[in-house]
């Protein structure tokens, strides 16, 4: 199951702001909690049943390429392809929607490649962009070439057009966050019809400008959909404000008109490689068609795909066994099925990603926020936190270690040298050491009390009374055997430590209900907050880990964190060019604990058919990326 999570400086879940789909990790393998709490406090411990260990392949080389052909695949549990507007609402900006509608528009800038983070140039209809006046103005010069399906060409009016629409919807547009696209844009002027000039409010990090706010433009067909209904005549009627606003109320009306999707000619003009093909609202099968008037590169070979959603592991992996799909997941509870699948002619592939995986903090919490105000505090936390204990008994070895803003993808740019390992290892002795230190003394029920308050270095902190115990409800989401585990482990080398864990499982529904609506009002009514998968995903609208939408100033996905010197750097990476100023913010969010970092886990474990390629490597943002695949006789 995925929710949507709510993000955005200064946003709040019921107003303007971010938000992106969160995969739950279902179960991986089925070790019980307790072998790994036995394996974390020492002692003999259930062995778990065996796991395959070839289930990271490749596919096979050889065979003869096919034109043609139809693929399927299927989508994490629970989820469903339901918008087709490339400007999604709060409820829909997930990531499989937007790879799906990019498939049929393409961004101006295509987020990642075949195991690369970055932005994929070759798949863009843009070059790069070339900064000026102090980096205050941006030059965007477009390929030539790229062609509507109704055989007008895409230029830069219909860049305009996407503006004029994102400007008018903006509060309804899940990406947005104010004070950013649009809003950072003062002025587009148009140089010709393949190229444009944007002119910002400030300077900015071209960098970041290029991976985190032109990642947000899709060129739309304004011959085709500058209209206020069905029937009207298209004119430049999003030329005004109110005319703009009309026209993106008309297309957001249609997105919400599911049983239309293939009907509907509004979502049959289109510049990428797919069309929608038919559409069934109520199971949410997709088809889609190569569109045979595609002019830009990565032509498909393939002549459809189609996307299919699943409410169990059960009804996926039935899928599987029956050759209904080509590409799917083999859960994480049943990874010794990999075996079966390997003799019936698949491949298995763990997909890692390039998201983050956080603890969230209280900080505006009166019961516990005094004591995660507290850096000590964090720094003792963070060394509780066994992560290659996670990694290697829950997960397998399918997951990435996560220090900070962004985790340890291999070879990406994006992570700082310095976040590669842990600032605070696993050492309960460490975590006792720090407490004592303050003035932390063992209770008589074995949690830690404050013996010294005060503020000196060698006090307890602003805050924290004489008799205060160092103890936290930990609220966590349910329904995940691999994060059961590694919650009840932490809470049990925290024990240890002095730390009291009161852990409170919850379904995600009702952790967004109390967590999605703190800091501010009312204050966050927990000490830790996590949810199982990934609390962060980068990708299109988001390339660069600044960590300013997590860790910002009035976010709302930190628990209230509030660093000054992080807001700084954070500010610094929009505005300074390079990369060093991303290092410098993901440095010191790192070591400051803006939250306590946990380990990431894979997004799937794929299994494909042997004739099917071009899937591998994977896509980090999870995009899944049919116009590579093709078959093999």
């Amino acid at each position: 199951m995925r929710i949507a999570r709510f993000h955005g400086d200064g946003a709040s879940p019921s107003g303007a702001h971010r938000s992106r789909g969160r995969r739950t990790v279902l179960g991986a393998g089925l070790l019980a909690g307790l072998g790994l709490l036995v394996a974390a406090c020492g002692g003999a411990s259930t062995s778990p049943p065996p796991v395959p260990t070839n289930i990271a392949q490749t596919p096979p080389s050889g065979g003869t390429p096919v034109a043609g052909g139809t693929a399927s695949y299927a989508l994490p549990i629970g989820e469903d392809f339901s918008w087709m507007f490339p400007i999604e609402n709060q409820a829909n900006y997930e990531d499989w929607n937007s790879n799906i509608e990019g498939g049929m528009w393409r961004p101006l800038y295509f987020a990642g490649g075949a195991g690369q983070t970055g932005i994929n140039y070759q798949l863009s209809i843009a070059n790069p962009p070339v900064y000026s006046n102090g980096n205050r103005t941006v030059t965007v010069t477009m390929k030539p070439g790229y062609t509507w399906s109704d055989g007008t060409p895409v230029t830069t009016a219909d860049v305009q057009f996407f503006f004029q629409l994102l400007s008018a919807g903006k509060n309804k547009d899940g990406a947005y966050i104010p004070g950013e696209m649009p809003d950072d844009v003062s002025s587009v002027t148009l140089n010709s019809p393949y190229q444009f000039t944007l002119n910002l409010n400030q300077a900015y990090n071209p960098t970041w400008f290029t991976d985190n706010q032109l990642t947000w433009i899709y060129p739309l067909p304004q011959q085709a959909w500058d209209k206020t209904c069905l029937s009207c005549q298209v004119g430049n009627n999003a030329a005004t404000s109110s005319g703009a606003k009309s026209v993106f109320n008309f297309l957001y009306g249609q997105s919400e008109k599911l049983s239309t999707y293939s009907t509907n000619p509004i979502w049959k003009v289109v510049d990428g490689p797919w069309v929608i093909k038919s559409f069934d609202p109520t199971t949410y099968t997709a088809q889609f068609s190569a569109n045979t008037h595609y002019t830009g590169a990565g032509k498909p070979q393939l002549s459809g795909y189609s996307v299919y959603s699943f409410q169990s592991d059960t009804a996926e992996v039935d899928a599987l066994r029956s050759g209904a799909i080509d590409y799917g997941f083999l859960p994480f509870t049943d990874l010794t099925l990999a075996s079966y699948f390997h003799q019936h002619g698949y491949t298995t592939a763990p997909w890692p990603v390039f998201y983050n995986e956080t603890v969230e903090l209280g900080f505006t919490s009166k019961t516990w926020g005094p004591l995660v105000k507290q850096l000590y505090i964090r720094q003792a936390l963070q060394h509780l936190i066994n992560e290659p204990l996670y990694l290697q008994k829950t997960l397998h070895g399918f997951g990435l270690p996560d220090y900070g803003p962004a985790p340890v993808y291999p070879n990406s740019p994006y992570v700082s040298p310095q976040t590669t390992s842990d600032p605070y290892p696993y050492s309960i002795s460490s975590a006792k050491q720090l407490l004592a230190s303050h003035g932390w003394t063992q209770g008589s029920s074995g949690v830690d009390i404050c013996s010294r308050p005060g503020t000196a270095g060698n006090e307890c902190g602003a805050g924290i009374p004489k008799g205060k115990q160092l103890s936290f409800l930990f609220m966590y989401s349910t329904g995940t055997p691999s994060f059961l585990a590694q919650v009840e482990a932490f809470a049990t080398a925290a024990k240890s430590a002095g730390v009291g864990i009161n852990l409170d499982g919850q379904t995600e529904n009702t952790m967004f209900s109390i967590g999605g609506v703190c800091p501010s009002s009312p204050p966050c009514n927990w000490g830790l907050l996590a949810y199982s998968g990934f609390m962060w995903d980068f990708g299109q609208y988001e390339i660069l880990p600044v960590g300013g939408n997590q860790f910002g100033q009035g976010n709302y996905w930190a628990g209230g964190y509030n660093s000054s010197q992080a807001q700084q750097l954070i500010t610094a990476a929009h505005t300074q060019p390079g990369l060093t100023p991303l290092y410098n913010a993901e440095n010191y969010l790192s070591k400051d604990e803006a939250s306590l970092w946990w380990p990431l886990a894979d997004y799937e474990i794929v299994v494909a058919k042997n004739s099917l390629r071009g899937w591998y490597p994977l896509n980090p943002y999870a995009n899944y990326h049919p116009s590579s695949w093709y078959f093999v006789s």
